[in-house]
């Protein structure tokens, strides 16, 4: 679509190259330039009004009272869930033995890494290993969902904060004490069934208080999200809408420009 000269209306096409309008012949880039510039200097002003507002909120919601510096440290504490160990297990192959302790992080460094961990899912359909592999695959996805929640978690938190907003915090937190549980029930299983099977190459144990660690931390972080939301909620009630904020800024600075 042309644009048209801000003067007289006449359509301006890609091929006019001359700064006057052929039909009126005014300047386009210097017509009514004051008007212009008063223009853009008021969307600037409303521009940092917003930001300061925005900015306020942000430094409210991440730091602005005890409960949520604490909310803020509670949001990087599931961490530790990632370096305890989960499991205590042995394999045994022929010519090869090993027995460590293995943490999340473990996991992903020692195994996922190094070994076709998507050849693991060829595997569920196996005769003698397919049902006690298929536990084993749903308690690693499990444990992925509830971390992808708690660092998705992470950022959320400092975006969020910007509207004074923690309901999907809180959401994630949930998934993610699901997450956790429910890889700590599918270990479990998946150690009982293997236990049971012919070809014993695993054996092992669940560390259950490194479990409940990551559950602990990740059910903390959904009480304290709750109690935040209803702080976040109050909050916005009592102070000025952005609206608001953005026009009592603007007019205190007209007021002191004036003096």
């Amino acid at each position: 679509m042309a644009s048209k000269c801000p003067k007289c209306g006449a359509p301006l096409h890609w091929y006019n190259f001359r700064a006057e309008c052929k039909n009126c012949g005014v300047n386009i880039p210097n017509y009514n330039w004051e008007a212009r510039l008063e223009e853009d200097s008021e969307n600037a002003e409303v521009a940092f009004a917003k930001l300061h507002y925005k900015l306020a909120n942000f430094k409210s919601g991440t730091v602005g009272s005890f409960p949520r510096i604490l909310r803020l440290v509670f949001t990087l504490l599931p961490l530790v869930a990632l370096v305890v160990p989960l499991v205590k297990m042995n394999l045994v192959f022929p010519f090869y033995e090993k027995s460590e302790s293995v943490s999340f992080l473990t996991l992903v460094l020692n195994y996922i890494t190094k070994l076709d961990f998507f050849g693991g899912f060829s595997l569920m359909s196996a005769t003698a290993l397919g049902p006690s592999v298929k536990l084993l695959m749903f308690s690693i996805l499990a444990a992925f969902i509830a971390v992808a929640a708690g660092v998705l978690n992470f950022f959320v938190v400092l975006i969020a904060a910007i509207n004074l907003r923690a309901g999907l915090n809180t959401v994630l937190n949930v998934i993610a004490t699901a997450g956790w549980c429910a890889s700590a029930v599918f270990i479990s299983m998946f150690i009982t069934t293997q236990a049971q099977n012919t070809i014993n190459v695993f054996s092992g144990s669940v560390v259950w208080w490194g479990y409940a660690i990551g559950i602990a931390l990740f059910a903390a972080n959904v009480i304290i999200n709750i109690l935040t939301a209803r702080s976040f909620k109050k909050q916005r009630k009592e102070q000025p809408t952005i609206e608001e904020a953005v026009e009592k800024e603007i007019a205190d600075l007209h007021a002191q420009a004036a003096e």
